[in-house]
């Protein structure tokens, strides 16, 4: 079966940063729900940080129409966090752009 064909569930999390009294943040992840996903195309990019350049791996996806869809959102499938980047919505289906949490 192609990665095209299969349909995967997914759970999706809205986001809260909240600054902690000793300056640091803190994320809280408030289950919204679950949708469908069609998985598509797998890339990646390079992103510069403290660290270097590193890899970003990135993903493409499309999905029935979702009003909770929104970037910043996040995703959680096979067992990995990704980071709604794009939502793009067409008539009946909506593509986002997805990047994957360390």
């Amino acid at each position: 079966m192609s990665a095209a064909a299969r349909r995967v569930l997914a759970a999706l999390y809205a986001v809260t940063v909240t600054e902690t009294p000793y300056g640091g943040q803190a994320r809280t992840y408030e289950l919204l729900g679950q949708i469908w996903l069609n998985p598509g195309k797998v890339g990646g990019r390079r992103r510069s940080g403290p660290d270097g350049q590193q890899r970003i791996e990135t993903w493409r996806v499309t999905t029935g129409l979702d009003p909770r869809l929104n970037a910043g959102r996040v995703l959680e499938f096979e067992g990995v966090r990704w980071r709604i980047l794009a939502v793009a919505t067409g008539p009946a289906e909506t593509d986002l752009e997805l990047e994957r949490l360390a």
